[in-house]
C-alpha cells in the first residue's frame, strides 16, 4: 500500500516535528513492505534512519498553517495517488476528498486559545478545521487516553473512532556520559545544582507559578542553586516573561530560550529535579524524558500526568503555589524520596518507545485498510 506522512514540520524542533521524525524513523526499520511518500518542504536528517528504498520524499509547496494547505496541498496530495494519508496535527484540508488519519494530540487550542491580534479568525479557523478532521477521518490517533476521553466528550466522537498510542522516548535520554553532560553544562554556562523546566512560555505552561513557588524556596534558604528556564519564550505572552522575571531572586533564574535537541539529555541529566507545572498536557513527554535520564519529577496533579507518569513522580495542585513549594522541598531535602523516584521513573520510562509506537501506528494504518 501507499502511505503518505505529512512531514512539513520535520525539522522545527516542535514536539509534533519530533512525533513524526520519530514515526518515520522506526517505520524505515520495521517496514519493507509498503511504501512510504513523505511530504515535506524542505530537507531534514533523520538521524539514525536506515536507506529504505521503499520511502520517498515528496516536495510540496504548501506551508503549514497557510492558505495554500488549503487550496494546493490536496490537489499535491491526489496526484500521488496514495491509499493513506497521515496527518499528525489536526489541519487537514478541507478539500481533501482521500482516506487518511489524524493524530490529535491534545485540545490546548479549545481551552487557551490564544493572544494574537487576529484572535478571533484563529480561533474560528481552528475549530473549522479539527471538527473536520475529526468528523471526516478514518481513525484518530491521540497520545493519552485523557485526551482521548476529552475529544469525546468535546466533539461526541464515538470511542471506537480513537486509538491511543503513546509516544516514547528515544535511548539518549537513558544513557548520558557524565563528561558530556558537564561539557554541556558548561557551555550553557549553567553550575549545578538546579531545578530544571522545558517548554513553551505559555498561559498553560504555567510558569510563574513555578518561578514564585522557586522564589519561596530561596527566600527560605532552602535550596541554594538555580532555577533553569528552557524553551521558547512566546512573544505574544509578554506578561508571562515580566511576571516570572519579577520574583524577588530573578537573578537565580536562567531562561535558556530553545536548547537544541542534541543537547537536551544532558541537560535533563544533571538537574536536581524537573518540574512540569503545566495545567494541561497531551502527554506529558518531557516528564518521561526526564524520568529516563533519571531526574526526580515534581509534576502537576492533572489526569494525563498520572496516566503517563504514574507512581513514579510527585505530583502537587497546578493553582495551589503552596503545595508546589511544599512538594519541591521534599524532593529536594528527602534522599529516600529521590532515590525511589529516580529508580521507579526510569522503570516507568521503559514503557514508552518510539519502536512500540511505530508498530501500533503501522497496525493501525493496516486496519484502516483491512489488511492485516
Amino acid at each position: 500500500m501507499r502511505i503518505a506522512i505529512d512531514m512539513r514540520m520535520a525539522g522545527t524542533g516542535e514536539g509534533i516535528a519530533r512525533y513524526v521524525e520519530e514515526l518515520v524513523k522506526n517505520l524505515s526499520v520495521l517496514d519493507k513492505q509498503n511504501h512510504y511518500l513523505l511530504l515535506t518542504q524542505k530537507e531534514f536528517d533523520l538521524k539514525g534512519a536506515p536507506a529504505n528504498p521503499n520511502f520517498r520524499i515528496v516536495k510540496v509547496r504548501s506551508p503549514y498553517y497557510s492558505i495554500a494547505e488549503q487550496a494546493r496541498l490536496p490537489r499535491e496530495i491526489s496526484a500521488l495517488h496514495p491509499d493513506l494519508v497521515h496527518f499528525p496535527n489536526f489541519n487537514v484540508p478541507l478539500l481533501y476528498r482521500g482516506r487518511f488519519v489524524t493524530t490529535i494530540h491534545d485540545l490546548i487550542h479549545h481551552v487557551f486559545p490564544g493572544k494574537k491580534k487576529s484572535r478571533w479568525f484563529h480561533r474560528a479557523a481552528y475549530r473549522a478545521t479539527i471538527s473536520s478532521a475529526i468528523a471526516r477521518s478514518a481513525k484518530i490517533i491521540t497520545v493519552s487516553r485523557s485526551t482521548a476521553d476529552t475529544i469525546t466528550k468535546t466533539f461526541g466522537v464515538p470511542p471506537e473512532k480513537l486509538s491511543v498510542i503513546y509516544e516514547g522516548v528515544g535511548d539518549e535520554f537513558r544513557t548520558a556520559d557524565p563528561d558530556a553532560v558537564q561539557r554541556v553544562l558548561n557551555r550553557l554556562g549553567i553550575k549545578p545544582p538546579y531545578l530544571l523546566f522545558l517548554g513553551v512560555w505559555r498561559q498553560y505552561k504555567n510558569v510563574p507559578l513555578l518561578a514564585r513557588a522557586f522564589d519561596i524556596l530561596k527566600e527560605r534558604g532552602l535550596f541554594g542553586g538555580e532555577l533553569v528556564l528552557a524553551g521558547k519564550i512566546d512573544p505574544f505572552y509578554p506578561e508571562i516573561k515580566k511576571e516570572v522575571m519579577s520574583i524577588k531572586h530573578a537573578n537565580s533564574i536562567r531562561a535558556l530560550g530553545e536548547v537544541r535537541g542534541a543537547d537536551l539529555p544532558q541537560l535533563y541529566s544533571g538537574a536536581a529535579g524537573f518540574v512540569l507545572p503545566s495545567l494541561l498536557e497531551g502527554f506529558g513527554l518531557t516528564g518521561i524524558e526526564a524520568q529516563a535520564a533519571g531526574v526526580p519529577v515534581v509534576a502537576s496533579n492533572i489526569p494525563v500526568l498520572r496516566e503517563v507518569l504514574g507512581e513514579a513522580a510527585v505530583y502537587f495542585d497546578p493553582h495551589d503555589l503552596n503545595d508546589l513549594a511544599k512538594r519541591l522541598t521534599e524532593v529536594l531535602s528527602d534522599k529516600d524520596l529521590r532515590e525511589r523516584l529516580i529508580k521507579t521513573g526510569r522503570q516507568r520510562s521503559q514503557e514508552y518507545t518510539w519502536e512500540k509506537m511505530a508498530q501500533q501506528t503501522l497496525q493501525l494504518y493496516e486496519g484502516v485498510l483491512g489488511r492485516s
